[in-house]
């Protein structure tokens, strides 16, 4: 039995927590002093072991001995999802047979499928800075928690106890009224102290269970997965009566958010290095734009000045001491939702098709009850064999209670505010702009 990397890597992660423990005490020199030297590593290696920034730096000249860190990031060109997705091999580095690297694939926050390589040194610093948010909501080692998000990957019951991981779980996809019932009787029973997961999916479980257990507030509420508006907020608050902990991160590993015990999110600048830009790719003179991130420690496949397609708003509050700086608001997935025949809320099921060959992006429209149409944006490499592929994901998520409609097209629907959603509901679901 293959054991778990946060247990295999137990003693890199525990070393990493302890700096992550003493850098959030940092001034915000320290905190120039330490990003200056990562990049200036990053950047360094990149040059040298990976073939898509060999190639890149000798065409712009980039002498990577003389690189000096913040001062000169600007004269790397912006990162953006497709060239990675078309060109994912070049970034892979040389060295990745000596680094314990994993491949992870995933589909992105609108479906854009990627082939990530992630390292052990990486995956131990994304557990260890994850453990020091985790802390930071309210978690204490070896308490019991309660997990509410999808793990039809994980867990073959919708439901139940993990001794191994001491949690509580429910699954997301297969949230009836008498699994939550279940569920909720194991939390009322024995009081887990942290709650996890999708924040709307707490929603719906609550509204599920209200009239029949009442749940004792946890220390904390700590959800990731999409963007928390303040109903959202407001509701979960009040219903569990505990603070709700938005954490933000990416598969790529080059971008983290979080939510300190003062309740206000920052920027994990001893992770990753971030940057707020303007449509133009300058910096943002307003503190509002799309946040870059230049990853730290994926030394497999280094990504410099990536593009999340997120928006980010900076605070502008002058009491603000930290050393990180401060967030206002992040403006990144927030979908509808796909409704099944049994009253079930899909918020998240874009796994599907995160292992199609040829899929540039994907999105999903319910246009009517029981039918799902999944609009595909493809390159020359994709093929009809993919749709069996698709399908066969989508089951094992969501079921096989809708009928489903492959559509290729030249561009995915927007909603009034421009963004793209992957997932489009036009039969009862509000607008979630």
């Amino acid at each position: 039995m293959k054991l778990p990397n946060h247990i295999t890597q137990a003693p890199e992660i525990f070393r990493r927590y302890l700096f992550y423990q003493k850098s959030q005490h940092w001034n915000r020199q320290q905190v120039l002093d330490y990003q200056n030297a990562k990049l200036k590593e990053i950047v360094t290696y990149a040059g040298k072991y990976v073939p898509y920034y060999r190639e890149l730096f000798r065409e712009i000249g980039l002498d990577t001995s003389t690189f000096r860190g913040i001062e000169d990031l600007q004269k790397i060109p912006l990162l953006d999802k497709e060239t990675l997705r078309t060109r994912q091999k070049e970034f892979i580095a040389d060295t990745v047979h000596e680094l314990d690297a994993q491949v992870e694939k995933t589909s992105g926050s609108t479906g854009t499928p990627l082939t990530l390589m992630i390292d052990k040194h990486c995956r131990a610093n994304k557990y260890a800075a994850y453990a020091r948010a985790y802390r930071w909501s309210g978690y204490r080692p070896g308490a019991l928690r309660f997990i509410v998000k999808g793990l039809s990957e994980s867990k073959p019951k919708p439901y139940g106890y993990d001794p191994l991981r001491n949690m509580i779980y429910l699954n997301s996809s297969k949230m009836t009224r008498e699994n939550c019932l279940a569920a909720a009787k194991l939390a009322a029973k024995y009081k887990p102290s942290i709650f996890e997961g999708y924040a709307r999916s707490f929603i719906d479980f609550y509204n599920h269970i209200c009239n029949d257990y009442k749940i004792a507030s946890p220390r904390g509420i700590f959800v990731y997965g999409e963007s928390v508006t303040q109903p959202i907020r407001e509701f979960v608050q009040s219903v569990f009566g505990a603070h709700l902990y938005d954490f933000y991160s990416h598969a790529e590993n080059a971008v983290m958010i979080c939510e300190k015990p003062d309740q206000k999110k920052y920027l994990m600048e001893d992770y990753f290095y971030p940057e707020i830009v303007d449509t133009q790719g300058h910096t943002a003179v307003d503190g509002y734009g799309e946040l870059v991130g230049t990853s730290f420690y994926n030394y497999a496949m280094p990504f410099i000045r990536y593009k999340t397609r997120d928006m980010v708003r900076l605070s502008d509050d002058k009491r603000n001491t930290n050393a990180f700086r401060q967030v206002e608001t992040i403006e990144g997935r927030m979908d509808d939702y796909i409704l099944l025949p049994d009253g079930r809320k899909i918020y998240f099921a874009e796994g599907a098709v995160g292992y199609a060959k040829g899929v540039i992006a994907a999105q999903y429209i319910q246009d009517q009850p029981g039918h799902l149409t999944i609009n595909l944006i493809v390159d020359d490499t994709f093929s009809e064999d993919q749709y069996p592929m698709i399908e066969q994901g989508l089951v094992k998520r969501i079921g096989d209670s809708l009928k489903v409609h492959f559509k290729i097209v030249n561009e995915l629907e927007k909603k009034p505010s421009g963004k793209v959603p992957f997932i489009i509901n036009r039969i009862g679901a509000g607008s979630l702009d």
